[in-house]
């Protein structure tokens, strides 16, 4: 007699990006997409600009995504995508919730800004650089 499982695999975790409400048991596979966004105020950009920054690249664990002027600034915290807004969206495969850093640089290359994040799936991370 053979026996066999009915048992399907997949992403049973139903805020996944790719969640599969058949599957039975969880195969590990799970994607998740997270964002954020970056923005400082006046002061901040009154002091890059007088230091002759004009341009910021940021980076998240290395890897540049985006580079912005540093003459747009906000008072208040912008929504995920805002125009003129550093956007970033990643997808997470380890778990719903994982640890990144960021950092961001001048257009020499020189770090202004570094820190360990954790990033996760409820919603959009918003990150002021002072």
């Amino acid at each position: 007699m053979l026996l066999t499982s009915c048992k399907k695999e997949g992403c049973t975790n139903p805020v996944a990006d790719n969640y599969d409400a058949e599957a039975k048991t969880s195969d590990l596979s799970c994607v998740y997409t997270v964002d954020a966004v970056f923005w400082f105020k006046e002061s901040v950009s009154i002091a890059l600009q007088a230091a002759e920054i004009n341009k910021l690249t940021y980076l998240l664990n290395g890897e540049p995504f985006g580079t912005s002027k540093t003459d747009v600034f906000w008072e208040e915290a912008p929504e995920c995508g805002s125009a003129g807004s550093i956007k970033f969206s990643t997808e997470l495969k380890e778990s719903n919730s994982e640890p990144f850093y960021y950092s961001v640089t001048d257009e020499e290359g020189l770090e202004l800004w570094r820190e360990i994040i954790t990033l996760d799936t409820d919603s959009c991370r918003v990150i002021l650089l002072e």
